[in-house]
Formats: C-alpha cells, structure tokens, sequence
C-alpha cells in the first residue's frame, strides 16, 4: 500500500506484533505516529537493531508484555532487520503475539519480503509501496511547497530517498530564507555546484555535443569531489530528456517540449535545438552505455577514464 493509506491503518486491539516491509529509512521513522495513533494510549516508542533485540530475554519481554499499563508506560519496539531474526525468538514473538491486553506492542521492520518469508503467515503485516519518482516530487511539493520544475530537478539529481532529500530541502530553504522561492539555480549552487563550473554547464555541453567541454566540466566536478554515480545520474536524465524531446520535435512548440521532458522553460529554444541534431541512432545506443557506466561505477571503475569514453561514444 502506499504510505498515504497506510496513514489510515487501524490494528486489530489483540494484536501485538506485526511486519513492516518498507525500504525507504525516513518513511520507517515517520511510521511512529502511525502506529501510535493506530495502538492508541500514550506508547514509548525504541528502536532496536536485531542483535540488540535477540539479547533481550525472552522473559523480559513477556514481563514488559503482562505489565499492566497502570503501574507502567507501555512500550512499542521497532526492530530493524526482521529478517535476521532467530527460530527461537520467533517463537517468543508468536506468545506475546497472543498476550491479551499487552502492554508492549512490536514492529518487526524489514527493507523487503525477501527473508521473511516464514513471518507473513504469524504475524499481520503492512507492505508500504516503494516510493517512485513521482511520489518523491509530489512529496516534495506537499511538504516544502517547492515548485514541480524545482521538485522534478531535484528527484532527478538525487534520486528517491527520501531522507537524502529532506537534507537537501531544508538546506534548500534555509539558503532561500523566507523571502523567496526556491529556484532551480539553488539547486545548482547549494546543492549540484562544482567549486568551478554550474551543475547546468554539463547539461549545457551535452545538449550542445560538445565533447571537450562536458569532459573539462566533469573532470571538474569530480575534482571538487561529486560522486560519480550522482553525476551519471544528471547525464542520464539528460540522455532521457533528449530522448522525450526527439520524439515530440516537430510536433510542439519549443516552449511545449521543454515542458513535456521536464527542462526549465528559459532553456527551451536550446533544448529544441539540440533534440533536433541527436539522432535517434545515438540516442537509443546511449542508454545501452549508459546502464553499463552505471554496473561499472558500481563495481569501482576508475570515473576520470570511465567518464571519457562514455562521453565520447555519447556525443564525441
């Protein structure tokens, strides 16, 4: 389910335990309000790595779960990595799961079913939807009230995870202060900027196929210390823009395909440009490099030599 649905989940009184698969960290700790108002009453919530959890005894737990809340507050345990739990604790889990009026309740977390298997038919459990780009956006909206170019750029840079982007929003808003909007070109200078060249350079220099600048800008930004996947991931979202406007070009308006593959409007008659001269030959092939930099980088490629060559089989 999505995360949004999840926000109307209501446990069942009788039961103590419960799994919750989800793979995104800050949606993990922004479940505690969930499952508070879901348990009801006033709950300490802790969190516990799975070893940390095991070494508990098996008969604390029980005492914490038959401890009426009257003499104690009750507690709720949110256990990390479910899928490393023991056979024997497991079997704790399943009696406590049938302790009536429990005072302690247990959220056995896991970043995916793989592993936990053998838990699904025990426990109830919640599958939280992997949040895609579009729901990274749409949650950037809603919550730092950035605007869809600003939010869709910053998806793009950095990926889904949502807790990399609060760091990177809140960063975003406190440069702005609160007498403006963010803008992209924030995005550029506090977040994407190389100490000697705008992150909108490299995009500049592959749009334009200018192989010798997009090698001098990148060679750059690697210098000033930028991961190579994260500039992989700009060269990428390039590539797909290109690709989203080749297929328009002709059909719309320059200001209307800047839109449809997500490209800042001021950029629009650049953009018509250089979609017109990438051919779809090289487009198409670009991706089947572009997926291989990505296994390369994953496995330690040396980037500097890497990068030189995808660029030039892209638009040298």
């Amino acid at each position: 389910m999505r995360f949004s649905d999840f926000q109307q989940f209501k446990p069942k009184a009788d039961q103590n335990v419960f799994l919750f698969v989800c793979d995104d960290d800050l949606l993990l700790e922004e479940s505690r309000d969930v499952w508070r108002q879901g348990f009801g009453g006033d709950w300490l919530f802790e969190k516990f790595a799975v070893k940390e959890f095991e070494e508990i005894p098996a008969a604390r737990l029980m005492d914490i779960a038959l401890t009426p809340s009257l003499f104690s507050q009750s507690r709720a345990f949110i256990v990390a990595n479910a899928e490393k739990l023991t056979k024997s604790r497991i079997e704790t889990l399943g009696d406590i799961n049938k302790v009536a009026h429990s005072s302690l309740k247990i959220v056995l977390a896991s970043l995916g079913r793989k592993g936990i298997d053998s838990l699904l038919p025990l426990f109830p459990a919640v599958e939280i939807d992997s949040v895609k780009p579009a729901d990274a956006i749409r949650w950037l909206i809603d919550r730092y009230k950035f605007s869809p170019d600003v939010a869709r750029y910053l998806v793009d840079a950095l990926g889904n995870d949502l807790r990399q982007l609060q760091t990177e929003a809140e960063k975003l808003q406190t440069y702005a202060g609160g007498n403006r909007t963010v803008e992209i070109r924030d995005v550029d200078v506090l977040t994407l900027r190389s100490i000697q060249f705008s992150a909108f350079e490299l995009d500049d220099a592959i749009l334009a196929g200018n192989y010798r600048k997009a090698v001098h800008v990148l060679g750059a930004m690697l210098e000033d210390g930028a991961e190579p996947l994260l500039v992989l991931g700009k060269i990428v979202r390039v590539w797909r823009q290109l690709f989203v406007g080749k297929a328009l070009a002709g059909k719309k308006s320059a200001k209307d395909l800047a839109v449809a593959a997500g490209v800042p409007y001021f950029k629009a008659n650049e953009f018509a440009d250089a979609c017109r001269k990438h051919q779809w030959k090289r487009l198409a092939s670009g991706f089947r490099e572009l997926l291989e930099a990505d296994k390369a980088f994953k496995s330690s490629a040396d980037p500097d030599v890497y990068f030189d060559v995808l660029l030039w089989k892209l638009i040298g």
